[in-house]
């Protein structure tokens, strides 16, 4: 019997093989004609300069970033600068108000209806000489005015006035001048060191000087050299007990305002003003005038009025342009 010959079998056949090959052949070629189309629009959505141009961008921002920081900071700088400009305005303009407001007060107490018909001097000018029609009003200084004939001007010398030295040397000086031939006058200048309490009076013969040029210049000096000791405290207790066992009549009193407690018993302004007020007992007039920056604290202004109202005395406040220690 004849052996049967082997078979191997094929999947594909050639035929197959060819028609697959002629495929891929027709995908090969449609692949490389469309191909330019395809890379067009690669091109057109993203360019070959992209890289480039995000480079320049990021440069471009950096560049902006840097410029944007330095107009900030030109920005931060013109700021401070205005704030410094508009904090010296400010400064400028209460001190304006400050001198208006002084102007205003010095205006008000001025301009008081007069007491007969003859028309009534202004500010510091002197007043006339006591005649029959105006003897009750001898003296007037700024609005204050007294019958009284003898004159104590009482000098807080406390440390918190230094730097008021010209305010302080135009207040005297203005009611030194102010005084008339009739008048009689002393100066008595208080402050309390660590020695203890302190006074300095002209005439030092401890008695009044009736007033004339001689007197008025010798006044106007030595009330001027008092400013030049200013220090320490000032004990307005001590120095009111011995004024108000003297022969003066009408007492003058110029000060900032600021009774220290510790120099003058412990006492507050309030129980200060009350305590001087019952050692006078209605016996003498007590005029006061506060010098200095009194704006800047409460109370100053309190204590001198209270304590002129309370002994038969009138108030003034002279506004101070210049700036003392204690401010």
């Amino acid at each position: 019997m004849k052996r049967r010959a082997s078979r191997e079998i094929e999947v594909f056949s050639m035929s197959a093989i060819d028609l697959f090959a002629a495929a891929m052949g027709a995908f090969a070629l449609l692949a490389i004609i469309l191909l330019p189309y395809y890379q067009k629009e690669i091109r057109e959505i993203t360019p070959e300069n992209a890289i480039s141009d995000l480079l320049r961008a990021a440069q471009d921002s950096q560049v902006e970033t840097v410029e944007k920081k330095k107009a900030l900071e030109a920005k931060r700088s013109a700021a401070a600068q205005n704030v410094s400009d508009i904090r010296s305005d400010a400064q400028s303009l209460l001190a304006e108000l400050r001198a208006a407001e002084a102007a205003l007060l010095e205006k008000k107490a001025a301009a008081i209806p007069p007491a007969v018909p003859e028309p009534e001097p202004i500010d510091d000018k002197p007043a006339p000489a006591p005649t029959e029609s105006n003897a009750k009003i001898s003296f007037r200084f700024l609005g204050m005015k007294t019958k009284e004939d003898d004159i104590v001007i009482a000098l807080d010398m406390n440390r918190c006035l230094g730097g008021h030295e010209e305010s302080v040397k135009k207040v005297t000086s203005r009611i030194i001048n102010s005084l008339q031939d009739n008048h009689a006058l002393e100066i008595v200048g208080f402050q309390k060191t660590d020695s203890g309490a302190r006074t300095q009076r002209w005439p030092r013969t401890g008695s009044f000087k009736r007033i004339n040029a001689s007197s008025k210049a010798e006044a106007t000096q030595f009330a001027g050299n008092l400013t030049r000791s200013f220090g320490g405290s000032a004990s307005m207790l001590d120095a009111f007990t011995g004024i108000l066992n003297g022969p003066g009549e009408a007492i003058f009193l110029v000060s900032d305002g600021l009774p220290n407690p510790a120099a003058n018993n412990g006492l507050s302004p309030g129980r200060l003003a009350r305590e001087i007020t019952r050692l006078n007992n209605g016996r003498k007039e007590i005029h006061t005038v506060v010098v200095g920056n009194y704006f800047d604290y409460r109370g100053t202004v309190d204590f001198m009025e209270s304590l002129a109202e309370q002994n038969n005395g009138q108030f003034m406040a002279l506004a101070s342009t210049e700036t003392g220690i204690c401010d």
